[in-house]
């Protein structure tokens, strides 16, 4: 169950004796939602081989998996090299971006801890193709160090991109908080000894919400 406002506001004081110093985000299913983009971008390369549409299982996990992971788990080894052509003949910007949009409250929460200071970051598997998403989402300039899986040995679940983060910031693991909605969200938290909050999905975490404009209301009360 979703957490109350009060609920939340305890948990972080008690987590934290106050506010985190810092945040770092996930990207896909917490700062933007990205599901059904991500669905018909991976329909479109199974289609063009000759393979069905993706089942609900498969769109689960093609949400928190890298690009080569859902490639590999998704497309047998003797279709793969169809793949460059498919891609060539898609136009990312046209056919994906007007599927992407961002959750209710996030810029207002992202505004708010930048203007008190807190240290924003993203942590993804995404392997490219960032500065079309920011721009297009209007989230450029809110988040220093962003991770992509192709800046790190080993992508989330492994800790290596949240603690890249923490040592860019030289701050503390129990200071920071990482948001996340998928399971390798929560090992890369936990690996690197992050507090977790779990965004939108049900029986991830203890701790769980479902909008930031929740988020927002208990950091302020704790300014």
């Amino acid at each position: 169950m979703p957490l109350s406002c009060s609920e939340l506001t305890q948990w972080l004081l008690n987590t934290f004796e106050g506010r985190p110093y810092g945040i770092i985000f996930d990207c896909d299913g917490v700062v933007i939602d990205s599901r059904n983009a991500n669905i018909n971008y991976y329909n479109y390369l199974r289609n063009y081989v000759g393979l069905p549409s993706l089942t609900r299982e498969q769109e689960d996990f093609v949400q928190a998996a890298t690009y080569p992971q859902a490639i590999e788990k998704f497309f047998p080894k003797p279709l793969q090299p169809l793949l460059r052509e498919a891609t060539r003949k898609f136009s990312y910007e046209k056919e994906i971006l007007p599927y992407i949009k961002t959750y209710p409250g996030l810029h207002a929460l992202l505004d708010w801890c930048h203007d008190s200071g807190m240290c924003l970051a993203m942590d993804t598997n995404r392997h490219d193709g960032m500065e079309i998403l920011l721009d297009s989402c209007h989230l450029n300039g809110y988040f220093s160090p962003l991770v992509l899986a192709s800046h790190v040995s080993h992508p989330k679940p492994s800790p290596d991109g949240a603690e890249l983060i923490l040592s860019s910031w030289n701050i503390s693991a129990r200071h920071v908080l990482f948001i996340g909605d998928s399971t390798s969200d929560r090992g890369a938290a936990e690996g690197a000894g992050i507090p977790f909050l779990a965004y939108r999905t049900e029986g991830l975490a203890p701790q769980m919400i479902m909008d930031f404009s929740m988020l927002l209301d208990a950091l302020k009360s704790l300014s």
